[in-house]
């Protein structure tokens, strides 16, 4: 890391008086930093670009988020803190103009499934799945970072190339099976919600805005179901 301290520093002055951020990246088993940028609207936020978080994943293994805090502590937020220990990446916390450094480390937490509140990022769809799975004995990479309303913004996270990352393959038949994977499209071009079928036309799912449950599929939600994965199949 302070090998790209004044790499880091610079990245942090383009971006003030917003948070700067970047990721920290293992490349061929050395660390390598990539600044990334901010797509927060407000200053004292940063969501790291989807597109070039991805496009680093793709090139190698994500070990740290790094960002600052602008005329402030280097002390983690509650936000901070939780997104940590949803995507089980550190994260390397710098005060600015100080370049005071505090890391965090995520902790692993078991959290009910049934009657979480919605917090985009933290405790959503996709994150329901995650735990899900794991309940299961499915153990599934840690999640990418979305953006959020990402369909409106011309973004697809759900293709079948990523889903297959989870070993997760597409059911052509559309039939469905207890532990399978369902995409939907709710009122959307591409993918923008998952849940996991139980059998018996229930399913489990973290809406928006509402509590974490177990839902029937009709007579509503069967309308949106784009897609039917199954594990290993």
């Amino acid at each position: 890391m302070i090998q790209f301290l004044e790499e880091i520093e610079q990245h942090f002055e383009k971006w003030y008086p917003k948070e700067g951020c970047g990721v920290l990246g293992v490349v061929k088993g050395k660390l390598k930093w990539f600044p990334c940028d901010n797509v927060a609207e407000g200053e004292e936020d940063f969501i790291v670009d989807s597109r070039q978080y991805i496009s680093i994943a793709q090139r190698c293994d994500i070990v740290g988020i790094v960002h600052s805090h602008p005329d402030a502590s280097p002390e983690p937020s509650k936000c901070d803190i939780a997104q940590c220990n949803t995507l089980k990446i550190p994260y390397y916390i710098f005060s600015y103009p100080e370049m005071e450094l505090i890391k965090i480390d995520p902790i692993q937490e078991d959290k009910p499934l049934i009657g979480r509140d919605y917090e985009f990022g933290i405790t959503d769809c996709l994150e329901a799945g995650i735990d899900y799975y794991k309940s299961v004995g499915i153990d599934l990479p840690a999640r990418i970072l979305f953006e959020d309303d990402w369909w409106e913004k011309g973004l697809d996270y759900f293709t079948d190339d990523y889903i297959r990352t989870w070993n997760f393959h597409k059911v052509e038949d559309g039939t469905m099976k207890e532990n399978d994977l369902l995409i939907f499209k709710v009122m959307a071009n591409v993918g923008n919600h998952c849940g996991v079928y139980l059998g018996d036309d229930i399913f489990y799912h973290h809406a928006v805005n509402r509590i974490s449950c177990r839902e029937n599929i009709y007579p509503f939600w069967n309308k949106y179901i784009s897609g039917v994965y199954r594990y290993g199949a």
